[in-house]
């Protein structure tokens, strides 16, 4: 089964299917604003734990193995960005480590270290409430209601052309990839990035070939520039406005009443007798 046809099925499946696209939106578009609202280490695992229940609620944790693999990529890019922030402290603040590997000077303060403890913490939590949207939302229904709030037809199916067209070049990709791997193009250091560059190359010189392709093929289906969807998803209602605020409102509050409630720096180096 195609990457495509597993987001797909996931969605389809979901047992948020049925819930109204923009509300679901609104509700992780507020969730997500309420977790860089205030710098408690609290928040981000309410939001956390919001993101995981609407997973296990809407596909009891299923993911498609290309999107765990992403999730993976993003985690690590988040954890080395972490580590950057937390040895780039203020300099006129004082360190409890401070000194040069290789050309970096580090200079780690204790707000250095719990920020990127904080930012990390939000980016796990932004992860799993986004997830939870991607997996329960189909994007035609999510094109649908798009244009429920007028937004120009263009713009709706753009959304889905390259949704459509982002899956295609994976496809490709994966296809080069496998032939590659076939004739030993990934054997030593050396092959595999003059292999990996030669993909890349490819991918992009083929995009605008199949993009042609794509478009007679979409003409030959009597494409006249929309996508019906004959099952209208429901509309965003009163309900999700007043759920959205009362979220946003009692997190927000939450989070101002337990703002330094949680030092990272005295848990895991003072707790642990580092410093």
């Amino acid at each position: 089964m195609s990457e495509e046809s597993q987001m797909d099925t996931l969605a389809y499946s979901s047992r948020m299917l049925h819930w109204a696209p923009l509300g679901k939106l609104l509700f992780v578009i507020t969730i997500l604003i309420v977790n860089i609202c205030t710098n408690s280490m609290l928040v981000p695992f309410i939001t956390l734990a919001i993101g995981l229940g609407l997973m296990a609620y809407s596909t009891n944790f299923k993911i498609p193995f290309f999107i765990a693999l992403a999730l993976a990529e993003a985690i690590l890019i988040l954890a080395i960005g972490c580590g950057m922030i937390s040895i780039t402290g203020d300099a006129g603040t004082e360190a409890f480590w401070d000194t040069n590997i290789l050309w970096m000077h580090v200079h780690m303060t204790e707000e250095s270290f719990n920020k990127a403890w904080l930012v990390l913490f939000r980016g796990f939590a932004g992860m799993a409430v986004m997830m939870s949207f991607a997996t329960s939302t189909p994007i035609p229904h999510l094109s649908q209601a798009l244009k429920q709030i007028h937004m120009p037809t263009e713009v709706s199916e753009l959304v889905v052309l390259i949704y459509r067209y982002g899956f295609l070049l994976i496809e490709r990709m994966e296809v080069m990839w496998n032939a590659a791997a076939c004739r030993m193009g990934f054997n030593g250091f050396m092959n595999t990035m003059r292999t990996t560059a030669s993909i890349a190359v490819g991918i992009f010189i083929s995009s605008s070939n199949m993009a042609d392709k794509a478009q007679i093929a979409l003409e030959c289906r009597n494409y006249k520039g929309v996508f019906p969807v004959y099952n209208e998803p429901p509309k965003v209602g009163l309900k999700w406005i007043l759920v959205s605020a009362a979220a946003f409102a009692g997190i927000f509050v939450f989070g101002m009443y337990t703002e330094g409630w949680i030092n990272m720096t005295d848990i895991l180096l003072r707790g642990l007798g580092i410093i």
